[in-house]
């Protein structure tokens, strides 16, 4: 089975991404209700092995944008919110042959809010994934947990308990986001990777040289050009880490095709190859 797969978000998109890449995988995200039919059919066309990204279908009543999470929100109403897509999300996602599920948590909150305290907050926490572990058994699809943002629970720690715990829930390694969190909290990003590494499912595969292009450039395409030294994530040092941690996990390139101009004329298709190289995986 292949491991690397590219993040999908329409049809126009597919071709693109995947099929002209060679991958024979694809994680699929806030498609449109009307197109979910012929998606299922080019998955099926293409032999492809799918995974989901929270929401699977457009969800007007959702708040924009649909990543956000409220699954640990002190509000309960908004919780509640989070909770119906998701679950809409894993109703459809049962019938549509995914592989696993990928959910945001937790964020928010940071601690302390409203005045509650840690304690009350990794109660609502655990609930959460409490939630979503029974989700997944249910429907008996695979959830992994993509923590992002600040919060006191982005922790190997809180992860290795949740995941040890709740045996339906894996880590989703966002590199990303990972990278901008350790520059923002101050930890070493491969140290956590090493830690969280054995409960890892999957990755999502991007690149940033700090909080600055990712709100200037957003997820950037890996590419061979991105040198450590200059502040980009070393690819080949976190797919190792994260590979040798957790054989077999599923890596998605979770980008745009565009690169951007002001950073060097690149073809996002030289990331694609270069990640294959690095994984071993035939073209």
């Amino acid at each position: 089975m292949n491991e690397l797969g590219f993040h999908c978000h329409d049809l126009n998109h597919f071709e693109t991404v995947i099929v002209s890449n060679g991958l024979l995988r694809g994680e699929f995200y806030n498609f449109s209700p009307e197109t979910l039919t012929s998606l299922a059919l080019e998955i099926e066309r293409h032999h492809l092995s799918s995974s989901v990204h929270t929401p699977l279908v457009k969800s007007p009543w959702y708040p924009s944008p649909p990543t956000l999470s409220y699954l640990c929100d002190v509000d309960e109403g908004r919780r509640r919110l989070s909770r119906r897509m998701v679950e809409e999300t894993m109703e459809t996602a049962a019938d549509f042959g995914a592989e696993y599920v990928v959910v945001h948590f937790p964020t928010p909150p940071l601690a302390g809010v409203d005045g509650i305290g840690y304690t009350g907050l990794r109660s609502i926490a655990w609930d959460s994934a409490v939630f979503l572990a029974e989700l997944g058994q249910k429907h008996q699809v695979q959830v992994h947990m993509e923590g992002f943002g600040p919060s006191p629970f982005l922790t190997p720690e809180f992860i290795t308990e949740v995941v040890s715990q709740l045996p339906w829930l894996r880590y989703c390694f966002d590199v990303g986001h990972m990278h901008v969190a350790s520059i923002r909290d101050g930890f070493d990003l491969y140290q956590f990777a090493r830690q969280v590494a054995p409960c890892v499912g999957s990755v999502h595969l991007w690149n940033n040289r700090g909080a600055e292009d990712y709100f200037s450039f957003g997820h950037i395409p890996v590419h061979p050009s991105q040198k450590p030294e200059e502040g980009w994530v070393d690819v080949a040092r976190i797919l190792g880490i994260l590979t040798s941690g957790s054989p077999g996990c599923r890596i998605i390139l979770e980008s745009g095709v565009h690169y951007p101009k002001v950073l060097g004329k690149h073809d996002f298709r030289d990331g694609v190859k270069w990640v294959k190289e690095l994984l071993g995986v035939s073209s």
